[in-house]
């Protein structure tokens, strides 16, 4: 998880920053609510002080991204990959940027992913989750990272479903995401903060 002062710079157009952390806050402490539903542990992984504060004070276990080689979300995935490896167990690497997903999305990627991994598309092409046991998997995020992520994990599952593709980047998103009646509680979060 980047920064929540930062996050959703691609928001700013529509969105201030204190509301842009707000509802950062908020989709992230949803999306780690349902994923401890779904799975039961939660492991936020950041390079950033206040949210390592935000995670530890639900308590979730961190991992310092900072911790493994390279940059960005390559970086991020590495350094979980490594965490899950050394306590034996799969991983599952969820965005926490999801406002409509929901138990059965996340219970249906972990659940197809426990033996030979699952790979969730974001809308755009981009990878919303992955999952996967070890660390020999080649992390290959940014524009296009699903088609990336399936040649780098053969027999992964792939799992599309709308509560696992619908991130949250662009002021189109935020605007099509409120309109569905699953996005209403963003929606009203949104009111209440005008």
């Amino acid at each position: 998880m980047k920064p929540f002062g930062v996050a959703k710079a691609r928001l700013a157009p529509v969105l201030d920053t204190t509301t842009r952390s707000r509802i950062g806050v908020a989709i992230a402490a949803r999306t780690a609510a349902l994923v401890a539903d779904a799975a039961g542990d939660v492991v936020i992984v950041t390079g950033d002080p206040g949210v390592a504060r935000w995670a530890e004070a639900l308590g979730h276990d961190i991992v310092d991204e900072r911790t493994a080689e390279g940059h960005g979300l390559d970086r991020a995935a590495r350094a979980v990959a490594a965490y899950a490896t050394r306590l034996g167990r799969p991983w599952a690497i969820v965005h926490a940027d999801l406002p409509l997903v929901s138990l059965a999305d996340l219970t249906a990627v972990f659940e197809a992913g426990l033996h030979h991994g699952a790979v969730a598309p974001s809308y755009d092409g981009g990878t919303n989750v992955l999952a996967h046991r070890g660390d020999d998997i080649q992390f290959a995020y940014g524009p296009g990272s699903f088609h990336r992520h399936v040649s780098a994990a053969p027999g992964a599952a792939v799992v599309v479903r709308p509560g696992l593709a619908l991130d949250l980047d662009t002021p189109e998103d935020l605007a099509h995401i409120t309109r569905l009646p699953q996005g209403a509680w963003l929606a009203d979060l949104l009111g209440a903060s005008r």
